[in-house]
């Protein structure tokens, strides 16, 4: 059946102003509460074979079949995000038109690819945790009527929510672009406002409503996209004129509205289960949503599904999990005290002060892993890595050559770049040995759980740890705490590239320290290093990261023109 009481966008509208993506959050409205209620519960139905029919013929009857293919949809639902970044209109017209609407009922209808959209973004989210700062900014540029612009600037000061999905970028000249009038020559701005949204959010606050860099997945490689989770909660903090017509609005999403989140949820919870405990079949069928459910899922009550409710009721339980992780760590927290007060007992093998002295002598790898550790263990990948931060060395493997070593059994003896060792103990004594040293340690992400914690409390050379393992979704919820002192990969090339360009920016920061010592010379050994390294690390990751030399380039150039050319050529014939 059609549903006349929205319309979608015909096919003179395309060209007309996108409607506002936003609304006021109201904290004590019923009808808002359940809508998020019923949201959240869409997202979390199991998948059935019938709901992509469901989609497909939701979008016929209401003339949308020209946006979609059927063959795709049924055979390839993981390509959500290229669907939506699709300039058909795919997205405009049935998916964000759909939502704006804000009927949980229409929204039903196109939950096929409203799940696995989601889901791709979480995926995509939890991948991004331990390398994406903490904080980042993207733009969207938009144009509304000017009776639409009046109703967002009575935002101002409040907390909104978006009510679509939101693409943003990480560029602002791109933002300008699809604000700017230009791009519609033939139409007047008189009575419309461009507008470009600064966005800035604490990027670890998300796994709720989760955001992601799409450019990998978009038909549109150049607009550095960022997509956004309908629902996402938001401050209005400011506005400002930025020229006749234009406008620049700060919104901010930090942990005030990730509380903010928890909240609207756990209050729906309350209103709909006032005396009573509601099934979550129940509460579908009140708000008018008639879908089939499996029993299992159906009969579950409302509280099953948030675990926010659960942090709300049940602070006082004690979780087993928890409290086995937390009696691990109080072990690892006697034993790192037990070796630093014991630090002169330690064992000469696990020193390095005696090694040959190198351009590597004040900084170490140290890698603990039960199965790598072990000497007749993935031998070629860790030679691999010290050789890639040995400068004295030729030119180390590249990335696609790299996957294969891990399998590679010979005998692998500890260099002065990397030494492996398989238990928690001798890392710490090899830690505590060489605390004096810029330590980067590699662990397996079980291992990490257990002494992740306190020994980044106990050990002050320790400023980032690289965890490598095979699913990094397994160790979110324990990382999550620490994704600014983490690094986390799933593939060697990655990790070894990171790893790589991490000691050059090391060598860069020494290179800054010398120079505000006025030891010039000291400096551009470490630049020249530096840039080695960096473009080391951009020969095993290519083709998918490119670490810029520009920042090393110009100091290099500043640093050349305060020495004489005969002492600078001394240094190059000598790096």
């Amino acid at each position: 059946m059609q549903y006349p009481f929205f319309q979608f966008p015909n096919e003179c509208q395309r060209n007309e102003i996108i409607e506002n993506p936003f609304r006021i959050i109201e904290h004590g409205e019923p009808n808002f509460l359940r809508y998020c209620l019923a949201l959240k519960i869409l997202y979390a139905i199991p998948n059935r074979d019938s709901e992509c029919d469901e989609f497909i013929r939701f979008c016929q009857e209401n003339d949308l079949l020209q946006y979609i293919s059927e063959l795709d949809f049924s055979r390839y639902p993981e390509q959500a995000i290229q669907f939506y970044s699709r300039s058909s209109g795919f997205s405009s017209k049935i998916i964000n038109s759909t939502c704006r609407a804000q009927d949980p009922l229409l929204i039903s209808k196109i939950r096929y690819y409203l799940k696995h959209l989601h889901e791709q973004l979480t995926r995509l989210y939890i991948d991004s945790l331990f390398w994406i700062p903490k904080f980042i900014t993207v733009y969207r540029g938009q144009r509304f009527s000017l009776k639409e612009f009046q109703k967002l600037v009575q935002f101002h000061g409040k907390t909104i929510l978006t009510t679509q999905y939101l693409s943003t970028t990480g560029a602002y000249n791109i933002a300008v672009a699809f604000a700017d009038s230009k791009i519609h020559p033939n139409e007047s701005l008189q009575d419309e406002i461009a507008v470009i949204f600064k966005i800035s959010i604490l990027t670890k606050n998300s796994r709720l409503k989760p955001f992601a860099y799409i450019q990998e997945y978009s038909h549109i490689k150049d607009e550095k996209e960022i997509l956004i989770s309908m629902g996402t909660i938001f401050s209005f903090i400011d506005i400002y004129k930025r020229g006749e017509n234009l406008y620049e609005i700060l919104l901010t999403h930090d942990q005030a509205e990730k509380e903010i989140e928890e909240k609207i949820l756990y209050n729906a919870i309350e209103l709909c289960s006032i005396g009573t405990t509601i099934t979550i079949g129940a509460f579908l069928i009140s708000m008018n949503i008639h879908i089939p459910l499996d029993n299992d899922f159906c009969h579950q009550p409302l509280t099953s599904l948030l675990e926010e409710y659960s942090q709300f009721k049940s602070k006082n339980i004690i979780n087993l999990e928890k409290l086995k992780a937390y009696q691990n760590t109080i072990k690892i927290k006697q034993l790192a005290t037990k070796i630093v007060q014991h630090s002169s007992t330690a064992s000469p093998t696990m020193s390095i002060n005696n090694w040959p002295m190198g351009v590597t002598h004040n900084h170490l790898i140290i890698w603990l892993d039960q199965h790598i550790g072990l000497n007749n263990a993935c031998v070629d990948l860790k030679k691999t890595l010290a050789d890639a931060v040995n400068l004295t060395t030729d030119e180390p493997l590249l990335g696609h050559e790299i996957d294969r070593l891990i399998l590679n059994e010979k005998i692998y003896h500890s260099t002065r770049e990397l030494i492996t060792v398989t238990t928690i103990e001798q890392c710490l004594q090899l830690i505590n040995t060489n605390r004096d040293k810029r330590i980067f340690l590699i662990t397996s992400g079980s291992l990490g759980q257990q002494f992740v914690p306190d020994v980044l409390n106990t050990f002050s050379c320790l400023k980032k740890i690289f965890i490598f393992c095979q699913e990094i979704r397994e160790h979110v919820n324990w990382a999550i705490e620490f994704t600014d002192n983490l690094l986390m990969f799933d593939f060697p090339n990655d990790l070894l590239a990171r790893v790589v360009y991490d000691i050059g920016m090391y060598y860069m920061q020494r290179a800054i320290d010398f120079r505000n010592s006025n030891d010039h010379m000291s400096a551009l050994y470490c630049l020249y290093y530096s840039k080695k390294l960096v473009i080391r690390a951009n020969r095993i990751f290519q083709p998918f990261v490119w670490f810029s030399l520009n920042a090393i380039e110009e100091y290099i150039t500043r640093e050349e023109n305060l020495l004489p050319r005969n002492l600078v050529q001394h240094i190059l014939n000598n790096i």
